[in-house]
């Protein structure tokens, strides 16, 4: 916009023919005269009119109190304000930088009647001018900054609270437009919607609508979602683009069923954004702890901006895991019967044997109330959903976990499951120790239980076999049951179907021994190392 007083040189040239041709020394009584240095209209009786308007041509002049044609001067006459370019020439469609009535620059405009644009009191009244709207006060300035509904400027420290409207430095009003807020005060306050201090924003935007009004939320009730060019973005109280995570209800935690929570990009667009991954630190009203430890987390959003939570859910062909506020869980994951999230643990917080303690006595909380799922533990990378079986380092030693195609520990809830000829309790795998090679472990599925013999990648061994564990002791086992563990120094012999010691440095006829069974030899040398489960 350019806004310049215009001094007219052709104007003037103009106006002073016609003076000439005005002048006394014409048969004209009335007229224009300039026989004193000063231009002035003379009447019938040759008397110099005062405060009046005279037109010349298509100009028209302004006479003073005094007679004197008025130049480059703002006066009031009636109910309007007018100017007086250096010509004396009376402005009109266009704007003038003049002196205020306490001599400061300032801009007017004047209309096509010449009156100064000015405001009305009481409310916003603004002008347009040139596909813009501005806003003058009752003295005709030109006004800039923010105003709150009543068109009274705001001029305290943190002016964007209170304030509806805002003009630029041009005097243009805001409309459809964004602004980026930076000078914030010391004690900017607080944002309830938002839950969090103006002070910690990097940046604080504002958006003026089409008729120029800031949007806002009515209330800290319900925060204000508005679509600008097509992208969803949620405004506080105070009219500021919260940005990162928010409650679309201050007035209910997070957690709650009914609050839906929704993300505002940490990019300064500040678009609420839909099928996004951000990586950022939970508001004081879901988490204070996080809040104050200034913790990150992984949130993602639906197709609507609202944050997914409280459930495993596929995210682009990956499944992840998100708690009652939506961050995404890694590690060890316990969803509970309603599918809902129950809690989560560090992989290394839990040894072997907790995971094979039963469900009355187990130190892991809910394992038995839920299913167990695995999530990666490289949040910064991936943290989706393990299947199939995997090395997990727990706190004292690494051991292998079987999970279901689902994502669902086989043996979940503290029972015993087999799967693909391997048994596993609460997702663990039950292997023979490796210096071992074999141990056993009691089948509970059936009734009456019955031992079976696995080694060190927990594999069931299937038929009837002879096996020398570790400790140089013999295993025996027959129709893939377990018989027994001897620690004889000669393998044990079969004949007829049956198992028998051997001593092949007895006699010949004395080397065959007793018969092994189960009965006679079956608990014997059972060391803790040897039984896996025995429940």
């Amino acid at each position: 916009m350019n806004k310049k007083s215009i001094v007219s040189q052709a104007g003037l040239l103009a106006v002073s023919a016609l003076f000439l041709w005005a002048s006394p020394s014409t048969v004209h009584a009335e007229g224009w005269d300039n026989s004193g240095g000063e231009w002035r209209y003379l009447d019938n009786a040759n008397n110099a009119v005062s405060e009046a308007w005279r037109k010349s041509g298509d100009a028209w002049y302004y006479l003073g109190d005094d007679g004197n044609m008025v130049k480059d001067s703002i006066v009031t006459v009636g109910d309007g304000i007018y100017y007086l370019d250096a010509d004396g020439v009376m402005a009109a469609n266009r704007w003038v930088l003049a002196k205020d009535i306490d001599d400061n620059d300032a801009w007017y405009y004047f209309g096509a009647d010449g009156k100064a644009y000015k405001g009305r009191d009481g409310r916003v009244y603004t002008h347009e001018i040139n596909g813009k709207r501005y806003l003058f006060n009752e003295e005709g300035v030109m006004k800039t900054g923010f105003f709150d509904a009543e068109g009274n400027a705001v001029e305290d420290d943190n002016p964007f609270k209170s304030a509806k409207y805002y003009f630029g430095d041009d005097g243009a009003m805001y409309a459809d437009q964004w602004l980026l807020y930076s000078q914030v005060g010391e004690n900017p306050g607080y944002s309830e919607l938002g839950q969090r201090n103006y002070s910690e924003y990097g940046e604080m935007w504002l958006y003026f609508g089409a008729n120029g009004r800031k949007y806002a939320a009515s209330s800290t009730d319900q925060s204000r979602q508005r679509e600008i060019n097509g992208k969803a973005y949620l405004f506080d109280e105070n009219g500021v683009m919260i940005p990162q995570l928010s409650v679309t209800n201050a007035n209910i935690r997070a957690t709650a069923s009914n609050a839906k929570v929704k993300y505002g990009s940490l990019d300064t667009d500040g678009e609420l954004k839909d099928d996004y991954w951000t990586f950022t630190v939970p508001n004081e009203v879901m988490s204070q702890q996080d809040y104050d430890t200034q913790e990150h987390s992984w949130f993602r959003t639906k197709k609507d901006g609202s944050v997914i939570k409280d459930k495993i859910a596929t995210v682009l062909g990956r499944r992840y895991a998100f708690d009652e506020i939506g961050r995404m869980q890694t590690g060890f994951v316990i969803m509970l019967e309603d599918d809902t999230f129950g809690i989560k643990y560090d992989v290394d917080e839990w040894t072997k044997e907790d995971f094979l303690t039963d469900a009355l006595n187990s130190p892991i909380a809910a394992i038995d109330r839920g299913s167990l799922y695995l999530f990666g533990t490289d949040e910064l990378n991936d943290g989706s959903m393990i299947t199939g079986e995997v090395t997990v380092t727990l706190r004292d030693q690494n051991a292998v976990f079987g999970f279901k195609d689902n994502g669902k520990a086989i043996g979940a809830r503290c029972t015993l499951a087999k799967s693909d000829g391997k048994f596993y309790f609460n997702g663990l795998r039950l292997d023979a120790d490796a210096s071992l090679k074999y141990g056993i472990l009691k089948d509970t599925r059936t009734g009456h239980g019955e031992y079976v013999v696995v080694d060190s990648n927990g594999k069931v061994v299937k038929g009837t076999k002879i096996l020398k564990d570790g400790d140089g002791n013999w295993i025996v086992v027959s129709n893939s049951k377990f018989v027994a563990r001897v620690s004889d120094s000669d393998r044990p012999r079969k004949k007829n179907g049956r198992f028998y010691h051997y001593d092949s440095s007895a006699d010949k006829h004395d080397r065959w021994g007793a018969e092994i069974t189960y009965a006679t030899d079956g608990l014997n040398n059972l060391d803790s190392d040897f039984v896996l489960f025995d429940r």
